[in-house]
C-alpha cells in the first residue's frame, strides 16, 4: 500500500471513531454544542478552516452564529469566543477550567518549544515560570526599564532621520534592542545582528505552525513517529530547521550573560539580576532552566509585537493626517519647544494616549491570540463545552464589535476621549483583549504599553509622516491592508518621514549626547 493511501486511510478511521466519541459524548450531556458552520460527514469543518485572512472569515463566522461558534475539525472541538463579556465569563470567572494549553506535536515536539511557558499546560511548572516573569516586569517594577525605553527611542529617531527609507529595518531593530537590553543587557550590532537573524527563523516557524490546521501532525500525533525520509514528511524536516534557531535563540544570549557574570562584566539586567539572586537552599539548576526559558520567552512575545504595532502606527498616521496634526498640536502645547516628551508628560498627553489605544485596537498583533484549552467539561448559556475543546479568543472581533466601537473600521483615537477632550474611562480599554486573556494575558504587557507610547510621542513630536511620492512627485496610493498570521503586521506601503523643522532636526542630533 502506498504511503498516501495508508495515511489517508487512517484518516478515514480515525475520522469515524471521533466523530462517534463525539456524537456519545454530546448525548450524554443533553445540551447542544453552540452554534457554527454546518460540518461534513467524518472531516467536520476541515474545508472551512481559512489558510489566509483568518480573523476576516472568523469575524464572519461571529456575524452569523453569534457571541460563541463551534466548529470541529475531525474530532477536535473548536470554539470562538466573540465577545467581551463571554471572554470574562469563560478566561477570568472560570479560569481555573480554561487555562490550559492544548498539546501541539508540531510547536512543542517537534520544534522544541516545549520550554517556553506560553506554550505549557497550566500547572505547577507554568505556575513557576509566570510568577518568575511577573515578578520582573509588574507595574511597580516596569519604570525601571523606562531609561533603556527612551534612549531606543532616541535611537530609532536618529536611525529613520539618517535613512528613513529603511523604516522597516529600524523598527526591526529598535524593537529587537529594547529586548535584548532589558532582558540581557546585551547591545545589538547596527546591522545583520546574529540574534536577531537567528530570532527571525524561530519566529517565522512559530507564525506558521501556529494557524489551525496548518499541519496535519496537529490532528494526528502519531505522525510525529514517521521517518524523516517518508513521501509526506516534509514537515519533520522544516520542524528540525526551525527547532535549530528556536534553541539557539533561547541559549545563545542567555550563555552570554553566564560568560559575562563569571567575569564581572555584566550589565544589569533581567537575566542578572536573576542569577545573581539565585536560592541555594533548592535546586539551582530547575532555576537556572527556568530564568533561561522566562528570557527566551521574552523575546519571543516583544520582538514581533512591537514591529507589528509600530508599523501600524505609521500607517494610520500616513491615512489619517487630521490625527496626526491634532497630536503634534497637543505636543507643541505641552511639551513646547526644544525637548522630546518624556514618560513623566503621559498624563497631560490625553491624544497621544488615544492614538496608543487605538493603534491597539485598529489592528491587533494576535488577532487569534494563542488558544486556550478546557480542562474539564462545561455548560454555557445552555451550551454543552466538552474537555478538550481549543477556545480562541477572537481578539479581532472583539475590538471591531458595534457594540463596544463606533465605526470600528476608522483609525478615530477620539472615540477613548470626551467632548472636552479627556480621556473617556466608559469606553473599553482594547488592552483587556489585545494583550490576551484570564490567566494567559501577556505579563509583559505594561512594558509593552510603555515602549508603544514613548515610541508614538517622540516620533510625532519630530517627524512628518505622509504617503510616499512616485517619480513624478505625485502622492502614491496607500491602503489599510494587513498580512494574515499569528502576528498581524501591516503589508509593505509607502511612506514619507521628514523632520517637522530645522528645530525637530536638531532635536533628534541632540540625542546621541543624552544618557538614560
Amino acid at each position: 500500500m502506498a504511503p498516501k493511501d495508508f495515511f489517508a486511510g487512517f484518516a478515514a478511521l480515525f475520522a469515524i471513531i471521533t466523530l462517534y466519541v463525539i456524537r456519545r459524548r454530546k448525548q450524554r450531556a443533553g445540551l447542544p454544542f453552540p452554534p457554527g458552520p454546518k460540518p461534513l460527514p467524518l472531516i467536520g469543518n476541515l474545508l472551512d478552516l481559512p489558510l489566509k485572512d483568518e480573523a476576516i472569515t472568523y469575524n464572519k463566522w461571529a456575524k452569523q452564529h453569534g457571541d460563541l461558534v463551534y466548529a470541529n475539525v475531525l474530532g477536535r472541538h473548536l470554539l470562538f469566543v466573540n465577545s467581551p463579556q463571554i471572554a470574562t465569563d469563560l478566561f477570568e470567572k472560570r479560569s481555573v477550567n480554561y487555562s490550559d494549553r492544548s498539546s501541539s506535536p508540531m510547536i512543542n515536539d517537534l520544534m522544541g518549544w516545549d520550554w517556553s511557558f506560553g506554550h505549557m499546560p497550566y500547572g505547577e511548572r507554568w505556575k513557576k515560570h509566570r510568577k518568575m516573569f511577573e515578578r520582573q516586569f509588574r507595574p511597580a517594577v516596569a519604570p525601571t526599564y523606562w531609561p533603556v525605553q527612551r534612549k531606543e527611542a532616541h535611537t530609532l529617531l536618529r536611525n529613520i532621520l539618517d535613512t528613513p527609507d529603511d523604516l522597516a529595518e529600524h523598527l526591526r531593530h529598535n524593537a529587537a534592542s529594547v529586548i535584548m537590553n532589558v532582558v540581557y543587557g546585551i547591545q545589538i550590532a547596527p546591522r545583520n545582528d546574529r540574534y536577531i537573524d537567528i530570532a527571525e527563523v524561530a519566529l517565522d516557524g512559530m507564525a506558521k505552525a501556529a494557524a489551525p490546521g496548518a499541519f496535519l501532525v496537529d490532528i494526528f500525533p502519531s505522525l510525529k513517529h514517521v521517518p524523516d525520509w517518508m513521501p509526506g514528511a516534509s514537515f519533520k524536516r522544516k520542524a528540525a530547521a526551525w527547532k535549530k534557531a528556536v534553541l539557539e535563540m533561547r541559549d545563545l544570549p542567555f550563555q552570554a550573560v553566564q560568560t559575562a557574570l563569571s567575569q564581572g562584566k555584566a550589565s544589569p539586567c533581567f537575566v542578572s539580576h536573576l542569577l545573581s539572586d539565585l536560592d541555594t537552599k533548592v535546586d539551582v539548576t530547575d532555576q537556572v532552566d527556568t530564568i533561561r526559558g522566562c528570557a527566551g520567552l521574552a523575546y519571543a512575545a516583544g520582538a514581533e509585537s512591537e514591529v507589528s504595532s509600530l508599523s501600524s502606527f505609521f500607517l494610520a498616521m500616513v491615512l489619517h493626517p487630521d490625527v496626526q496634526a491634532k497630536a503634534q498640536a497637543e505636543l507643541d502645547s505641552v511639551i513646547g519647544p526644544g525637548r522630546l516628551p518624556d514618560f513623566n508628560d503621559r498624563a497631560t498627553l490625553p491624544y497621544i494616549n488615544a492614538i496608543v489605544k487605538e493603534v491597539l485596537r485598529w489592528n491587533p498583533v494576535a488577532p487569534l491570540g494563542l488558544p486556550h484549552m478546557v480542562t474539564n467539561d462545561d455548560t454555557y448559556d445552555g451550551y454543552f463545552i466538552p474537555a478538550g475543546t481549543i477556545v480562541i479568543g477572537n481578539t479581532w472581533t472583539i475590538l471591531h464589535d458595534e457594540r463596544n466601537y463606533l465605526q470600528p473600521m476608522r483609525f478615530l483615537p477620539e472615540r477613548f476621549l470626551t467632548t472636552d477632550g479627556k480621556e473617556d474611562e466608559s469606553v473599553r480599554d482594547p488592552a483587556t483583549a489585545a494583550f490576551g486573556y484570564g490567566r494567559r494575558i501577556c505579563p509583559g504587557r505594561f512594558a509593552a504599553d510603555a515602549q508603544l507610547w514613548i515610541s508614538v510621542a517622540c516620533l510625532l513630536m519630530v517627524f512628518d509622516i505622509k504617503p510616499g511620492v512616485d517619480k513624478d512627485g505625485r502622492p502614491v496610493a496607500v491602503e489599510a491592508v494587513f498580512e494574515s498570521g499569528m502576528i498581524c503586521h501591516p503589508k509593505p506601503f509607502s511612506c514619507s518621514i521628514k523632520p517637522r523643522s530645522e528645530a525637530a532636526r536638531a532635536i533628534i542630533k541632540q540625542t546621541v549626547d543624552l544618557t538614560g
